[in-house]
């Protein structure tokens, strides 16, 4: 049951039968896969059903996948999430001085990459960080030397390869370093890179997410498929961090429709009168958010609908544990696993900027 959706935009067009017995079955094993990690023929099953590779056009009916995607497990779709930005980068990536191999880099992972045959990774979100670059890439003979830690990667596990984005040093110091690795399915052994155990988070476990540490980790060119000017990435990576992610809109229509399940079960007209008025809510922020996304509407108008929806998500999954009342409390169960992903996308590519808007709207309630 989905009481919300998809938004106005996709129009008639509709997941096929064989996708939504997928998301179904993804559905189905979310708590299995919280506790235990997510297994990597679940990322195989999306890919089957043209769910994973080259995005869908129009952009709607990518978003309404993320959203879908997300309402069955936040988790999957997070991995899913995270395939997208090595695809892409590598798509748009031409030969240079110090990526004198892109083709052969694209011949080896592209194609896999588009058709959804292999999962990527990305380590980047240190980028956004302020203060002194960490890690740092030195420009050595042939190549690059590594050096610092990354926090996060996720889906190390269950993915094939990792394109793993680095600041550089001196004379590059404005650069960033885009190298393609293979991931952990099946290594490259990498001297003075150390993988660690992964991380216990509040949400999100089940995304094989690891830090890994790197000592004067070499990186040859021929794994390097660009060297970007730092300041024109961030531009636009501003740009995108503004925006709410589909995913938030997801985790909401999977809460409403158990909420809705829960107030039928029982015949309560006050759930189901909420159920009205979040789902009505729903509707009317996503149109907002998506067409403020298209229209290239202001930053601070996107950023504040971007809260909005956090704070809706927030809503819409706490409603369903005090309707569920001890029921809810019951680890493993969807009401719990939902609202702690709603909190992850609390902090999910948060910037100082979101991070206010967010916060603002906490001490508004008081």
């Amino acid at each position: 049951m989905d009481v919300v959706g998809p938004d106005d935009a996709v129009g008639d067009w509709q997941l096929s039968a064989a996708a939504e017995e997928v998301l179904a079955g993804v559905a189905d094993r979310a708590a299995q896969s919280d506790a235990e990690g997510i297994p990597r023929s679940e990322i195989d099953a999306l890919a089957s059903v043209g769910l994973l590779g080259s995005p869908l056009e129009p952009a709607a009916r990518q978003r309404e996948v993320a959203e879908r995607i997300a309402m069955a497990d936040a988790s999957v779709w997070f991995c899913w999430a995270q395939h997208q930005t090595p695809m892409k980068t590598l798509a748009a990536a031409e030969p240079g001085d110090h990526a004198p191999l892109v083709d052969e880099i694209k011949a080896r992972w592209l194609p896999g990459l588009q058709a959804g045959t292999f999962l990527g990774s990305v380590a980047f979100a240190h980028l956004r960080r302020p203060g002194a670059p960490n890690p740092v890439a030195e420009r050595v003979h042939g190549g690059w030397a590594i050096t610092g830690k990354l926090d996060w990667v996720t889906s190390w596990d269950i993915a094939d390869v990792m394109l793993l984005m680095v600041r550089g040093s001196g004379e590059y110091e404005n650069s960033i370093v885009c190298c393609y690795l293979a991931a952990g399915r099946d290594p490259a052994y990498l001297e003075g890179l150390r993988v660690h155990e992964p991380l216990k988070l509040l949400a999100m476990s089940g995304t094989h997410t690891r830090p890994m540490t790197l000592d004067a980790t070499k990186i040859a060119d021929t794994n390097v498929a660009a060297v970007l000017d730092f300041d024109e990435w961030a531009v636009a990576d501003a740009k995108k961090t503004v925006d709410v992610n589909p995913a938030t809109f997801g985790v909401i229509r999977g809460a409403l429709s158990e909420l809705q399940a829960t107030g039928e079960r029982r015949g309560d007209q006050q759930i189901l009168d909420l159920v009205a008025d979040l789902v009505a809510r729903t509707r009317e922020l996503r149109s907002q958010a998506y067409q403020a996304m298209e229209s290239d509407a202001s930053a601070e108008r996107r950023v504040e609908l971007r809260a909005k929806s956090l704070e809706l998500a927030v809503q819409a999954t706490t409603a369903v544990i005090t309707a569920q009342a001890g029921a809810a409390m019951r680890s493993g169960c969807s009401a719990e696993r939902r609202v702690r992903e709603a909190m992850f996308l609390q902090v999910q590519a948060q910037t100082a900027q979101t991070r206010a808007a967010s916060l603002s709207l906490v001490e508004t309630t008081r």
